[in-house]
């Protein structure tokens, strides 16, 4: 033990110095750089997977493709795994995350003709317009069977940094 002290005093201020450098900067590669890997990891797999749903198969199967198989490559594109209340929950967990305010928003499920229905969501949202956008743009793309109907944006005074915004989005779902 005195041998070490000994090393140690031996160093100098420039030696402590890297020491202290060094020791910092496994620290920081600890508990910045890898968390950030393995999130990297999981968003690229992420990625693949979401990659994969979206391929659409060779052009030309689609065009000497029969109309049924056609509209059963179409149906099969709305089959997910989440259900209505998984995918209202991340809706609810972007908001949160882009700091959008959620007001009471209104749902109405509308039957249609064929094996999809619609969810109607009314979104009556607040914010400044970047984080409004970067939750609409945020939605859209990690929940590939929404679509944006409408938006509606109102200020109360010109400078105004929050805008009231009126969203109507569609939740397409298959029907069991």
């Amino acid at each position: 033990m005195g041998n070490l002290k000994t090393h140690f005093e031996r160093l100098g201020w420039p030696g402590k110095s890297a020491l202290v450098l060094l020791a910092a900067a496994t620290v920081f590669l600890e508990t910045g750089v890898k968390p950030l890997d393995a999130q990297v990891e999981r968003l690229d797999r992420s990625i693949e997977r979401s990659g994969a749903q979206l391929r659409s198969p060779d052009p030309n199967l689609i065009r000497t493709a029969s109309p049924s198989a056609k509209l059963t490559a179409f149906y099969q594109f709305f089959q997910r795994e989440e259900a209505i209340t998984d995918w209202l929950a991340k809706l609810y967990a972007l908001a949160e995350k882009t700091g959008v305010t959620l007001r009471s928003a209104e749902y109405q499920l509308a039957k249609g003709p064929g094996k999809l229905d619609r969810y109607e969501i009314a979104l009556p949202l607040s914010g400044d317009y970047a984080r409004i956008r970067a939750f609409l743009e945020n939605a859209l793309l990690e929940m590939p069977v929404l679509s944006l109907d409408e938006v509606r944006f109102r200020r109360k005074r010109a400078n105004d940094l929050v805008v009231e915004t009126d969203v109507r989005l569609t939740l397409h779902v298959l029907r069991p």
